[in-house]
């Protein structure tokens, strides 16, 4: 596996002096993504776990929409690159061909968003002290955070609380991507899971969401007003600045249950 941080020196400037000093420092590393042998992104990333990550950016970007459509994943780390060999199907073909479409006109037109089919119709019930005792604990267990401040995290948890798995990133995204792929990989169902992550939520983070069909997002920080739109739309429990004892419901609240009060 490759390192995932490295010791630099530097100076660290302290009541007048400059000292020399070794600090840990999280490694990025640029990673080719192929598809059927044809280069389609290169991914900076912390370059370990790539399987899960790989099976998660395709199933949350909607590439495939399982692990059943992957044939076979060829990882070369020596050479940071990852062929990714998917069945011979023309919807796929046709899904990537679009994505290059949007990624060249440079955004998402109301066209290009996911299908209605998406919008779910029911959402599972989460109880607010779950939340704030998985989150409590998800951002106190990274220890390469602790050490390197360099690095986002995401988590799965079951909607009692259980951590399932935990995932360290360079990239926010790179951590979701890397939970569904968790989860894909060993036939885990999201419909009772909670994904907790430190990151903001954008509408790419959004969109991961809605194409894993994952029900339930949890974070420390904010969402942007696209994401909330989004959210919304497509009916998924969204918890924000859940720190602290306290957090804010973007979309879900009739599903939060609530401390009884005596």
């Amino acid at each position: 596996m490759l390192p995932t941080f490295q010791n630099i020196v530097l100076h660290e400037y302290r009541e007048g002096v400059l000292a020399s000093v070794s600090l840990p420092f999280s490694t990025e590393y640029a990673v080719l993504l192929k598809i059927n042998g044809s280069p389609y992104v290169t991914m900076a990333c912390s370059g370990n776990f790539l399987q899960e990550h790989i099976t998660g950016y395709l199933i949350t970007e909607g590439i495939i929409s399982g692990t059943d459509q992957i044939e076979r994943m060829d990882i070369d780390e020596a050479n940071l690159a990852v062929n990714a060999v998917l069945i011979n199907d023309r919807i796929i073909a046709d899904k990537l061909d679009r994505i290059k479409t949007i990624s060249a006109a440079g955004g998402r037109g109301k066209k290009n968003l996911p299908s209605e089919d998406m919008i779910r119709r029911s959402l599972p019930e989460v109880r607010a002290c779950v939340i704030l005792q998985s989150m409590s604990e998800f951002l106190t267990y990274s220890r390469e955070h602790e050490a390197t401040h360099g690095v986002h995290g995401a988590a799965l948890y079951s909607l009692a609380g259980e951590r399932l798995v935990f995932f360290d990133e360079i990239g926010r995204h790179n951590a979701i991507d890397k939970i569904i792929g968790y989860a894909a990989m060993n036939s885990l169902s999201l419909e009772d899971k909670m994904i907790c992550s430190t990151g903001r939520i954008s509408s790419e983070i959004a969109f991961k969401f809605i194409n894993a069909r994952a029900p339930v997002l949890i974070t420390r920080a904010s969402p942007t007003t696209m994401s909330v739109g989004l959210l919304r739309h497509y009916n998924i429990i969204s918890i924000v600045r859940a720190i602290n004892g306290r957090f804010y419901v973007v979309n879900g609240k009739e599903s939060i249950v609530l401390p009884r009060q005596d």
